[in-house]
């Protein structure tokens, strides 16, 4: 009997170590995963920015350095300064600023 009570408690140890060292794995891998999803978002920035200077450096300026808000409203302001009878081809409107072309 106090050899069965003996084996009892030790698989009830066994059962609480096996809990913490998954419960543990899962916290570590957690980490590790939003650790990966930083680096994945900061590798993604560091490329648009060099190829935001390799623009620059041609003389261009790249659509991704000008927020979309306020390319919207530099649109706005062109056709004031357009003589008549001339307009965007596409227009004004915030829904079409993706379809412009900038060469």
């Amino acid at each position: 009997m106090i050899q069965s009570n003996d084996n009892y408690q030790q698989i009830i140890r066994d059962i609480a170590w096996l809990n913490m060292t998954i419960y543990n794995h899962s916290v570590l891998f957690l980490v590790v995963r939003q650790i990966e999803f930083g680096l994945l978002q900061l590798t993604q920035q560091v490329d648009e920015m060099l190829v935001a200077v390799q623009h620059i450096l041609l003389g261009k300026l790249p659509i991704t350095i000008v927020n979309p808000k306020f390319l919207h409203n530099i649109l706005r302001n062109i056709p004031l300064c357009l003589p008549e009878n001339y307009e965007l081809a596409a227009g004004t409107r915030f829904e079409n600023i993706y379809s412009l072309r900038i060469n």
